[in-house]
């Protein structure tokens, strides 16, 4: 495929998507709103940046409840102990709480992090730092706004859009993608919390 895969969204399943892209040979570049990328991992990291469950695949499965069906495939694809060897490998150890939860031994994400930006740059991934991704244009083409507030038009042969929830408007996710997909006549379910 000629040319750069586009990914939208810097949060972490943009920078994971990015990164699984480029492993595959692919190259990228990503495109975030924010002043600098992996923000909500940021905030994420702040009560100590529980990665994943430490119990067995079986279990963990459960406790998805109804969702389990949709999701057994995609965790089974990345359980636990890769996501463990993944974060291991950008040199963050991690740790089996009292609770079972998985934590880097450090207990923040800045150093998670700032590893796993270096990775993606020296896998050749491109980030575009304040890029507000802004629809498409007649052509077909991604239109950018950047900080400066010049409008920029990107042919990608393809795109990930990774543009999160509503939840942080100050890190980013704003929602302010479903506009732009409801125009195209995209369905898209109601933005609600799901952590509750």
């Amino acid at each position: 495929m000629a040319g750069r895969i586009a990914v939208v969204g810097g949060g972490p399943g943009g920078l994971m998507a990015a990164e699984v892209l480029a492993r595959a040979g692919q190259a990228v570049t990503l495109y975030e709103a924010m002043p600098s990328a992996g923000r909500k991992f940021l905030m994420a990291g702040r009560g100590g940046l529980n990665l994943t469950h430490g119990e067995a695949l079986e279990l963990l499965l459960g406790r998805y409840r109804p969702a389990a069906p949709a999701l057994a495939a995609a965790i089974a694809a990345f359980p636990p102990a890769a996501l463990v060897a993944w974060c291991e490998a950008l040199g963050q150890p991690t740790f089996v709480g009292s609770s079972g939860r998985v934590f880097p031994r450090a207990m923040k994400a800045s150093p998670l992090l700032r590893a796993w930006l270096a990775r993606l740059a020296a896998l050749g991934i491109e980030i575009r730092l304040r890029h507000r991704w802004q629809g498409w244009d007649q052509a077909g083409h991604l239109l950018f706004r950047d900080g400066q507030g010049a409008s920029h038009a990107v042919n990608a042969p393809a795109t990930l859009l990774a543009l999160g929830g509503a939840s942080w408007p100050r890190l980013g996710a704003d929602g302010g993608w479903v506009p732009l997909l409801a125009a195209l006549g995209t369905r898209i379910a109601p933005l609600r919390p799901a952590n509750c």
